[in-house]
């Protein structure tokens, strides 16, 4: 058997709690591949199901020193995690976070830090020479442990780069323990949902390793918007603004994810007190990187000018039912949409409220009234919690006299909208009496 085969075989039989098989199957792929870390975790995982909770948080000590050689530090962080989970007060695991976060950290002086020598061979050297599938009881134990716990010395850790750990690169060192203290790891199946479209949601996830499907919902059918791989984050805009999330993100592979609640960053602020700060940061320059990427409104600019855009507005949070325009008002600004949902509706003067459309990311509100100097044509409500940005009406001005591009551009979208009211409200046409008469019926009478 293969590496990839003797997991999937691990696997099956953990799925099936044999776990004792399972631990032999994945320590023979570690015997045979050093570097498969993938299975070194799942044998740890089959070590604390036994009872072995000493020799697990070792294995899984070894696999988070090799995988920090390499620089897979997410899968780092996870490995030490779950062994902080059986012996929480174990030094050498927060030893090994604290030089996890060295090599990302953006405060850091001079070089990136690199992992330390490694432990001397004759702790656990790892040359066992028996296939441990035959083995089973104290042998096994004995001998896997042997494999688990020895030090896999590939990787090669640059030590001029600062390997990508998003968000966690931003905390203080202590700050950062204190999170991976808290949060949650989870295994996630193919097919399983991790975050729903418009149901509420205070979670922040990190996809540690695996691939999840993004889909939103449009006229009736599920449309896939992209895919996330390992070190993909999504959710913190929900997180912040209690905003139901935009879309859906199920996993297309078994997956593993951080899930960072609210509840978390709510006890490491007590003690960190910057925390809820830097998570809005982060949170501020990915919508600024999402909007200068796909909103309409930012294409107009250069991509050196984009930044300075998006730093015009201010952010508003916004509640369900709140009109952020009113028909028959003057627009206060222009509010730009980040994350949520608003629905734009006019009277139809048959009676009632004719729905025009519905605003998400990137989509604008209020420019007919604010280039027009008219009042509003339609009313915009908040129909789910929504994260904007405000420009209000002076600053508008500003922006439109400093960018002919984006006056352009908004008088273009003033005039397909308002077509697009001429055409929603325009009667029906009337039959023509003559085409209601009836031919006279044939036949005998």
């Amino acid at each position: 058997m293969n590496e990839s085969s003797l997991r999937e075989l691990g696997m099956d039989l953990f799925e099936e709690r044999q776990f004792e098989r399972a631990l032999a199957v994945f320590a023979e792929a570690v015997r045979r591949v050093p570097a498969d870390h993938r299975s070194r975790m799942l044998a740890s995982r089959c070590l604390a199901e036994l009872g072995e909770r000493e020799r697990a948080v070792t294995a899984y000590h070894a696999c988070a020193e090799g995988l920090l050689r390499r620089d897979y530090l997410l899968s780092a962080m996870a490995a030490c995690k779950l062994a902080l989970e059986l012996s929480p007060n174990e030094r050498r695991l927060k030893d090994t976070l604290y030089r996890v976060h060295s090599r990302a950290a953006r405060s850091a002086p001079g070089r990136a830090a690199v992992p330390p020598p490694l432990p001397p061979e004759h702790l656990y050297d790892g040359k066992v020479d028996t296939d441990l599938m035959g083995l089973v009881g104290e042998e096994l134990s004995n001998r896997a442990i042997e494999v688990l716990a020895a030090p896999d010395t590939g990787g090669n850790a640059d030590p001029q780069s600062r390997p990508p750990l998003p968000l966690f690169a931003d905390l203080d060192r202590d700050a950062f323990l204190d999170l991976v203290g808290r949060m949650v790891w989870r295994t996630i199946k193919p097919e399983e949902v991790i975050s729903r479209e418009g149901e509420p949601d205070d979670h922040l996830h990190v996809i540690v390793a695996g691939k999840a499907e993004v889909t939103r919902r449009t006229d009736g059918e599920d449309r896939t918007l992209g895919f996330l791989g390992g070190g993909s984050i999504f959710g913190e805009l929900a997180l912040l603004t209690g905003a139901p999330p935009t879309a859906t993100v199920t996993a297309v592979s078994d997956s593993e994810v951080f899930e960072i609640r609210r509840e978390h960053l709510n006890a490491v602020a007590k003690n960190h007190p910057a925390v809820p700060q830097l998570l809005a940061d982060f949170a501020q320059q990915r919508m600024m990187r999402n909007l200068m990427a796909n909103s309409p409104l930012f294409q107009q600019l250069p991509e050196s000018e984009r930044g300075a855009l998006f730093q015009r507005f201010t952010f508003r949070a916004l509640q369900p039912g709140e009109k952020v325009l009113v028909e028959g008002e003057y627009s206060q600004g222009l509010f730009l949409v980040l994350a949520g949902e608003l629905t734009v509706q006019k009277e139809d003067p048959a009676g009632g409220m004719v729905t025009l459309g519905v605003l998400r990311e990137g989509d604008v509100a209020g420019e007919i009234s604010l280039l027009t100097g008219l009042r509003a044509t339609a009313t915009v409500s908040v129909t789910r919690k929504t994260a904007a940005g405000w420009l209000k009406r002076e600053a508008f001005q500003e922006l439109v006299k400093s960018f002919p591009n984006i006056r352009t551009y908004l008088e273009q979208l003033s005039d397909r909208r308002l077509k697009q009211i001429g055409e929603a409200l325009r009667p029906l046409e009337i039959i023509d009496a003559d085409d209601m008469m009836l031919e006279p019926e044939t036949g005998a009478a």
